[in-house]
């Protein structure tokens, strides 16, 4: 029914025109899907400390960055189709290379600029928030973003994979029937025109585009899930990573499904999996570690008797303090020297702030304090009640 209704159409790409002006389908769920995302935005914005005329104001900051960066990293790995092609010269070449109505925008380039448009929004707004909270925020707009726009591929008829041989599976939404390459670039046209004939003037292929709209609204869940849950309180920054992986990780293998991949974007999307999902560990381990310790030099400062404990608290808080511990020794030994320069530099990157007060001796062995199971949530609720969360 959907092909139908391209194929009767005398433009499918085209949603209507006035005067002059053609608007195109395309662009047209482009602005659908950043105008859902600034929604959620506003929406959510007063859990990070900002109101939604600033989410309107962040928007303002990421959209055109992103837009910039999106085209760049597009048309750059394709140079010989833009900055060295004999079919356009002067004013036309450069309208062809920034013709973003036209398609052609890439995920990876929309991130960098975003990503910097975040650090600019972040700066003007110190004093309300900072800049994981300001990532956090907008990671499920960007997969709403990403889930809409997608349909735009479907009517610009591009962006899908591989020919689909079994007749057993050639259906929507596994597959997409193809009969018009323009959508297609110019160094795949001739392979999917092949295709094409090859199935007497149309073929089925592979809609990634749909795996992908699919795989970033599991993704999109799963953000909001974590959100609800306040898991960007406890770990701000995580839902940024967690996007990272998580699309990186889905692009990676739906490439080799893609008629029009690049290897460079291939390459890029598994470093980029591989570096979220070490640094997300490790950031939860040293978080999780910075936590507990806050949780329990507080109980210090109070007198540590009649306070409620995990062992792991109390192995962690020891591990601090033999730290310290490492710090203050003066020895001129070459091993005690690398202890005290790692023990400083851990210290530094995880425990100690400026602001905070010093570590607080504490004798467990005569202690009397409450040895308690761990359990995750009645830690969390207790962290939330005793306002640990700083960076």
């Amino acid at each position: 029914m959907i092909n139908f209704l391209l194929s009767t159409a005398q433009d499918p790409r085209v949603a209507f025109s006035i005067g002059g002006l053609t608007v195109q389908w395309y662009g047209l769920l482009i602005v659908c899907g950043m105008l859902l995302g600034l929604l959620y935005a506003c929406w959510q914005a007063k859990k990070i400390g900002i109101s939604s005329e600033d989410a309107v104001e962040l928007f303002l900051w990421l959209i055109p960055l992103a837009i910039v960066f999106a085209r760049l990293l597009y048309v750059i790995p394709r140079a010989d189709e833009y900055f060295f092609t004999e079919k356009y010269h002067g004013w036309d070449k450069f309208v062809h290379i920034i013709a973003i109505w036209e398609g052609g925008i890439t995920i990876i380039g929309g991130l960098v600029g975003g990503l910097l448009g975040a650090v600019f929004f972040s700066l003007r707004h110190k004093k309300e928030t900072n800049f994981l909270n300001v990532v956090d925020l907008v990671v499920v707009p960007v997969l709403i973003g990403q889930i809409v726009g997608r349909w735009g591929n479907f009517v610009n008829q591009e962006a899908f994979g591989l020919p689909i041989t079994n007749k057993a599976l050639q259906f929507f939404p596994f597959g997409v029937y193809i009969t018009d390459p323009s959508g297609v670039e110019d160094a795949f046209k001739s392979v999917v025109n092949s295709h094409i004939q090859a199935g007497g003037g149309g073929n089925w292929f592979c809609a990634t585009f749909f795996y992908e709209g699919v795989w970033n609204t599991i993704g999109a869940i799963f953000c909001v899930l974590m959100w609800k849950k306040d898991y960007q309180k406890k770990y701000p920054g995580i839902l940024m990573i967690f996007y990272l992986f998580w699309y990186c990780i889905g692009r990676f293998w739906l490439e080799f499904l893609r008629m029009d991949a690049v290897p460079v974007t291939k390459t890029a999307c598994l470093i980029v999996a591989i570096l979220s999902l070490v640094i997300g560990v490790l950031y939860i381990l040293a978080r999780t570690s910075r936590l507990a310790y806050l949780d329990v030099r507080k109980s210090a400062q109070k007198g540590i008797n009649g306070a409620i404990l995990t062992e792991y608290e109390v192995k962690n808080y020891k591990f601090v303090g033999k730290l310290f511990e490492d710090v203050a020794k003066d020895s001129q030994k070459s091993s005690d020297k690398a202890k005290k320069f790692f023990a400083e530099l851990l210290l530094k990157i995880g425990y100690v702030r400026k602001s905070e007060p010093d570590y607080i001796p504490v004798d467990f062995q005569s202690a009397d304090y409450y040895h308690v199971p761990k359990d995750y949530k009645r830690r969390f609720n207790a962290m939330k009640k005793h306002d640990v969360y700083a960076l």
